[in-house]
């Protein structure tokens, strides 16, 4: 997933290892489904995670489907993003806060489906 390439056609025909700019082709989230994301952060969180340094591998803007090109955000709501304060990248995976968290979400849309 190096620079977010995630379909061969980002890095057919390349050097997966050069620094050119990326060439991304945006890949949309299926349709009907609530997507969320979760992001780690090695400092307490401000109100929109802006400025954040991010898990110490991956930065908020990333984890969260941010970017500045419009065809490449993933344009999640705000209410299905969330950021663990003062959680690093491997400890997002052990950290009690973000297990409630996927848990409360996973609740919410059962009882959706439910209806």
């Amino acid at each position: 997933m190096r620079h977010g390439s995630v379909v061969d056609e980002d890095w057919r025909g390349s050097d997966r290892f050069a620094p050119e700019r990326s060439r991304r082709h945006p890949v949309p989230l299926p349709p009907g489904v609530a997507c969320h994301a979760i992001a780690g952060s090695l400092a307490a969180v401000n109100a929109n995670g802006r400025g954040m340094r991010g898990d110490g591998i991956v930065t908020i803007a990333s984890a969260l489907g941010r970017h500045r090109d419009p065809r490449l955000d993933l344009a999640l709501p705000p209410s299905n993003r969330w950021i663990a304060a003062n959680t690093g990248h491997l400890a997002l995976l052990s950290s009690v806060a973000v297990s409630e968290r996927m848990v409360s979400v996973l609740a919410r849309a059962g009882g959706a489906l439910r209806r």
